[in-house]
């Protein structure tokens, strides 16, 4: 299937999938199935060591979903949309990749539940919105974030959001950890790239199974999630980065990890 509203570009071992949808990047079915297939493509792609998320637009990450079409959905179209942009948050979840996303602009509705499956938030420190206002429209968020969002910024804070439908600045999303960085307008991607770049440079299959250790234990009793870890410290023993990262501590010199 050829994109029409999505861009994937590769430099070194960091992939930058461009979303273009004018006027806003609206969340429709067709949108989503690129999404699904982006994110799909990114995982499989053994020499990607971190992923960014971004917008070609210039106000808008995404700002919500197509609400033309949602008018028109059953309640079995509405699951199956919202089975498909889960499906699609899910693998960002779960692909053994450092995932960034460089919101840009408005992140509402389904841009925001985007941004709550990625590792980070890195946002610009304009006049760009964030949030979940689901609420006042007399529907909920069905792409993970009545979920992620609890999880990430604790249940009093998360359901104050959701109740009332609320969106708020980048400075007050900073406050309450729902983005993890402001950057100015004017250096925003070159200061994302800078950031992916430094990460991508770190030993790539350990920052993987870092990544599956803690999604996949964080919701297990102790003692499971720490056999979860003892697997995945295993597994990563065996990789060229852990062995060259050992070897470079004892003759003391940087590493060169290859993310294999």
């Amino acid at each position: 299937m050829p994109y029409q509203y999505v861009t994937l570009k590769k430099e070194e071992r960091v992939l930058t999938i461009t979303l273009n949808r004018p006027p806003t990047n609206p969340l429709n079915g067709e949108f989503g199935m690129e999404l699904f297939k982006a994110f799909s493509d990114a995982e499989q792609m053994d020499d990607v060591t971190v992923v960014v998320i971004t917008s070609a637009l210039e106000k808008a990450f995404i700002a919500g979903a197509d609400i033309k079409e949602m008018a028109a959905q059953g309640p079995a179209d509405a699951e199956n949309f919202s089975k498909l942009l889960q499906g699609a948050n899910t693998i960002l979840n779960r692909m053994k990749k450092v995932v960034i996303a460089a919101i840009n602009g408005h992140a509402l509705g389904g841009g925001c539940e985007l941004a709550l499956a990625c590792d980070y938030r890195l946002m610009t420190s304009g006049k760009a919105l964030i949030g979940l206002p689901e609420a006042g429209l007399g529907i909920i968020p069905g792409a993970g974030g009545t979920q992620r969002l609890p999880r990430l910024v604790g249940l009093s804070k998360a359901l104050d959001i959701l109740l009332r439908g609320r969106t708020m600045s980048p400075q007050e999303a900073l406050a309450i950890g729902l983005v993890d960085r402001l950057i100015d307008p004017d250096n925003f991607m070159a200061d994302v790239m800078k950031f992916a770049h430094e990460l991508a440079a770190g030993a790539g299959k350990a920052l993987g199974y870092i990544k599956a250790a803690v999604h996949e234990g964080i919701d297990l009793p102790m003692e499971q999630a720490l056999a979860v870890e003892r697997k995945y410290s295993a597994e990563n023993h065996r990789t060229h980065d852990a062995k060259e990262g050992l070897l470079a501590f004892v003759e003391k010199r940087k590493p060169n990890f290859q993310s294999r």
